[in-house]
């Protein structure tokens, strides 16, 4: 979510609202570390390969990542800290531990497939409005800790509206979490903040991202990022890195991902 948000916002800053017509085709790497209010440190990995179509006022994106995780088989990808009572997650073997067991394990494999379709409103104005529906695919194998084995969809509006040189945007958005096997999760909201500056053929930016814990009795996470977005023609690049601001985020991240149009 907050990847896809941050590369949207680096292309906005770019001085174009709306994207050229046609296919692009991107990959990124992506890694996370925190313990998310637990004793053990988990580590994500994430490698994702990513297809967008734009076609007039309207953009159609897929993502699918694969990832390698490492630690607590309690906290899932795009979640952070749940209680997972699959007793084949991450490191288990087939048996649930006592409660109070530090838990470790790794595990890889396909994360879960991401769709979304994008409209962009043409307001006759500097103000740019994108309304997206979106749905989570549960193609992660929710044995071995890479997911909840549930699908996921969404809803998302984002404003955004360029200052001189400066492009000032934000969001929010509402998922329905699919009911999971072993996982008790709720439906929950998400809003971002944030502005970017051109610098030279590039620009910088700054996002604060806040979204409601997926169940009961967890931290909300709350982070914030930082990102350096750069390219020619057709391609775009994009560095960043994250810091959490709570025990829902992981403590740290970064990342880089590259898009191509064709």
């Amino acid at each position: 979510m907050t990847r896809s948000l941050l590369f949207c916002a680096s292309l906005l800053a770019f001085g174009s609202v709306h994207a050229a017509d046609g296919l692009s085709l991107g990959a990124g790497v992506d890694y996370s570390s925190g313990d998310y209010g637990s004793d053990t440190t988990t580590e994500i990995l994430s490698v994702p390969f990513t297809a967008k179509y734009t076609s007039g006022n309207w953009s159609y994106k897929a993502s699918l990542p694969w990832l390698r995780v490492s630690g607590d088989p309690n906290v899932l990808p795009g979640l952070g800290n749940v209680v997972n009572v699959n007793p084949h997650g991450r490191g288990r073997g087939g048996v649930l531990p006592p409660a109070d067991t530090q838990e470790s394990g790794t595990a890889s494999g396909i994360g879960d497939l991401r769709l979304a379709a994008t409209y962009s409103f043409d307001t006759g104005g500097p103000l740019g409005i994108d309304f997206t529906g979106n749905a989570k695919v549960a193609t992660a194998d929710e044995d071995k800790g890479l997911g909840t084995g549930a699908n996921d969809y969404g809803v998302a509006v984002d404003l955004y509206r360029a200052v001189g040189n400066a492009t000032l945007f934000g969001g929010a958005g509402y998922t329905v979490l699919g009911e999971s096997d072993f996982i008790d999760v709720d439906s929950v909201a998400n809003v971002n903040l944030g502005a970017s500056w051109k610098v030279g053929d590039g620009s910088v930016g700054a996002m604060y991202d806040w979204r409601e814990a997926a169940s009961s009795g967890f931290d909300d996470r709350s982070e914030v990022t930082g990102f350096y977005s750069f390219g020619a023609d057709a391609n775009k690049f994009q560095l960043y890195a994250t810091a959490g601001l709570s025990d829902g985020s992981p403590d740290w991240g970064g990342g880089v991902s590259y898009m191509r149009g064709f």
